[in-house]
């Protein structure tokens, strides 16, 4: 069984390539993200926070 921060560093890694992935496969990543959030109970308010960092990060 996978750590908490091991799942939540797989949902870093997800938020990343669903901002830089192909339109065709956004849907695919945001299932991920969810379906990641919800195994480690990240809020919705914190998964907004770790998207808004991310897109920060690409700028």
């Amino acid at each position: 069984m996978r750590s908490e921060d091991e799942i939540r560093k797989k949902l870093q890694d997800e938020i990343d390539i669903y901002l830089t992935c192909p339109k065709f496969s956004v849907d695919e990543h945001a299932h991920n993200i969810t379906m990641l959030a919800w195994v480690v109970d990240v809020s919705d308010q914190e998964l907004s926070d770790m998207i808004r960092d991310a897109e920060s990060a690409f700028s």
